[in-house]
């Protein structure tokens, strides 16, 4: 009988800020998307990420969307809403939309962490993409050449101010999330929606845990809000790394609703349903007025072996807390002088996996270092031993590491935990 201890002790560093997309699938890791994800550090909107625009809207009246309300400050991008300067029509407050330049983000994990206004305006985190033609016919139509798409994907929709609605508390206590299918028919009649989602004015009921953890306000603190975007038609919500519920998008019009990739929008604006509107006092109030985005994170799986293709930044950011662990025990196989591991890792960048074994006089009797990419993987690998080893008491450690020759210290190892073979 061999007897195996593993050690599985986590070295814990604070970094950014913790950062927790769901667990990947065994052989997948998740690769921080660096085009739509920024830790908003510098003193300026990036200006190859992002617009401080909306192509093709202006806004919802009474508040329009002002670059002049936008800044990167203090580690935070804001939105500092206000009286607009002059009237311009039925417009006379001035919000403020930052958007992606690019539209290629597709299924993946996209999360925000803001803090919303304390005003009757929203303070948002969604994806959306412009409008296409309808190659072939639909449930609702034929194969014409008027009909077209869009999609919109709400990952929250927070006001952090008070409105005259009776549900008007859930948008400053929960995560409120949709999804949009909007279509308009071979006549060019009126854009449709086609929703579903939690949003107690546009969703269609879904039953969600999407309280904030910790209770309070969405204008009293930082919070975390994501969305895991699976396939064409199926998303998981998360509040504070706290799964709310999963939304299947309607399938009235197509069985492949979110198909096509999408853009990232942050934006404050009015709604028609959160009256009354804020007076001038509250717009000039500095201590309620501003909505504040601390960092927004998208990640795309790859194959925990696959490099990324390409990337537009190759500075490290350190979004995890670097950590090695094990979620299956170890299996000894000593008719084949072989063991297998089934470890999850996460990694600010590319690292060092070594594993140790250690028989009971404390003596190491294998060793081998592997390599990890950069992010949070999991993955199930086999290690030939080369030697059998004798029956015993044995410990498998297992830690991650610098790679580069002149600094090989040990970031991470795992903590114990015994087994017997």
């Amino acid at each position: 009988m061999v007897k195996i201890t593993l050690l599985f002790v986590l070295l814990l560093f604070q970094f950014l800020g913790h950062s927790q997309p769901p667990e990947p699938p065994i052989g997948h890791r998740w690769v921080l998307f660096d085009q739509y994800s920024d830790e908003f550090n510098d003193k300026a909107l990036d200006t190859k990420k992002w617009r401080d625009t909306f192509n093709g809207w202006k806004g919802r009246p009474p508040a329009k969307f002002d670059p002049s309300t936008i800044s990167v400050q203090n580690g935070t991008m804001q939105i500092k809403n206000k009286k607009l300067g002059t009237p311009d029509g039925k417009y006379t407050i001035a919000g403020g939309a930052v958007q992606s330049l690019k539209q290629t983000a597709h299924f993946g994990y996209y999360e925000v962490k803001f803090k919303a206004s304390k005003l009757s305006m929203s303070t948002t985190f969604w994806m959306s993409n412009g409008k296409k033609k309808i190659k072939g016919p639909t449930k609702l139509s034929n194969d014409c050449q008027k009909d077209s798409w869009s999609q919109e994907l709400d990952i929250i929709e927070s006001v952090g101010g008070e409105f005259n609605q009776p549900w008007a508390s859930g948008f400053r206590t929960k995560i409120n999330f949709n999804t949009h299918y909007r279509y308009i028919d071979c006549n060019g009649s009126p854009e449709k929606f086609y929703s579903a989602g939690n949003n107690a004015i546009e969703g269609n009921g879904i039953k969600a845990d999407a309280t904030l953890v910790g209770g309070g306000e969405s204008w009293e603190d930082f919070h975390t809000y994501g969305c895991y975007w699976r396939d064409s038609k199926t998303f998981d919500f998360y509040v504070d790394k706290k799964y709310a519920g999963t939304v299947i998008a309607s399938t009235n019009v197509v069985d492949t609703p979110f198909s096509e990739p999408m853009g990232i929008n942050m934006v404050t604006e009015t709604y028609d349903f959160a009256t009354p509107y804020p007076t001038d006092d509250q717009l000039s109030n500095n201590k309620i007025n501003t909505s504040y985005y601390d960092w927004v994170r998208s990640y795309r799986l790859f194959a925990v072996n696959e490099p990324e293709s390409s990337t537009i930044d190759t500075s490290i950011v350190e979004v995890f807390d670097e950590t090695i662990s094990f979620f299956k025990d170890p299996i000894l196989d000593s008719k084949k002088n072989g063991i297998t591991l089934s470890y999850l890792y996460k990694a600010n960048q590319n690292r060092t996996l070594k594993v140790h074994i250690i028989n009971n006089k404390n003596k190491e009797v294998y060793s081998q270092d592997l390599k990890v990419l950069e992010g949070y993987g999991k993955a199930k690998t086999q290690l030939n031993l080369k030697t059998s080893l004798p029956k015993g008491s044995y410990t498998i450690t297992a830690d991650i590491r610098s790679n580069v020759p002149s600094n090989t210290s040990v970031i991470a190892v795992t903590k114990d935990h015994t087994i017997i073979f």
